[in-house]
């Protein structure tokens, strides 16, 4: 239920960043190459934190909760820093 809610507001945010940008001649990644890291480093860990989580359902570990817990941080700061890109008065 999560991943797929992450999915689309992760997809429309790309979309309204593509046509916020689509008439400029840099990229965002250009301009805003720390937002744009940070976003990649809170996606990765969004996926392996997803992995983690689903490897120990299977033998209920202890270690389920952390794991979830850690995604779903994850996934709202991948969210704030697409935000970041839309508003730059918050960046």
């Amino acid at each position: 239920m999560h991943h797929g809610i992450f999915a689309v507001l992760v997809d429309t945010l790309n979309k309204q960043i593509q046509v916020k940008y689509q008439s400029m001649p840099t990229s965002p990644y250009d301009t805003h190459k720390r937002v744009m890291s940070a976003f990649l480093a809170a996606l990765f860990i969004y996926a392996t934190a997803s992995v983690a989580e689903a490897i120990p359902r299977s033998q209920e570990s202890v270690y389920q909760r952390l794991a979830g817990n850690i995604r779903l941080f994850a996934s709202a700061l991948a969210i704030v820093f697409l935000l970041v890109l839309l508003i730059p008065a918050w960046g």
